[in-house]
């Protein structure tokens, strides 16, 4: 029986693309939040929105919590969607994010998507990219995605 060749077809997008709104951990409950950016007329708006608890704060210049993990760039909040594997962490900034990771990871042909920058795929951390941690990076991501 012929071995099937999963191809990665994935956009070539570059990693600002997915900082429209970050997955993370909630102040008040310690549930999954969502910081996103909302346009005001020409002014941009980041908003802190737990659907969980109902909390909500809005940027604040100089307010920021104070975390050791990955964070958002916006409250400082770490960020929900990561995870340690073998003393390295893989985040994401938000599930689309994520799937796109696990898209790539779990593609045994990875084609470079174009020739005129490098993508966020090509950047990822090598850890992630090795095939010998091609399995269990993709646990790692499925736990992540239960969360």
């Amino acid at each position: 029986m012929p071995t099937q060749t999963h191809r990665y077809s994935g956009p070539p997008t570059r990693l600002y693309a997915y900082m429209t709104h970050f997955s993370v951990e909630c102040p008040k409950c310690s549930k999954e939040a969502l910081v996103i950016n909302q346009k005001n007329g020409t002014e941009i708006i980041r908003k802190l929105v737990c659907s969980n608890c109902s909390h909500t704060e809005q940027e604040v210049s100089g307010k920021t919590y104070q975390n050791a993990s990955v964070c958002d760039p916006v409250f400082n909040l770490p960020l929900w969607l990561q995870g340690e594997f073998k003393g390295d962490v893989l985040w994401a900034c938000n599930r689309e994010h994520l799937g796109d990771i696990r898209s790539y990871v779990a593609s045994k042909l990875r084609e470079r998507q174009t020739l005129t920058h490098t993508t966020m795929v090509e950047k990822l951390p090598q850890f992630i990219k090795a095939a010998k941690n091609r399995d269990g990076i993709l646990k790692l991501i499925d736990k992540i995605l239960r969360k």
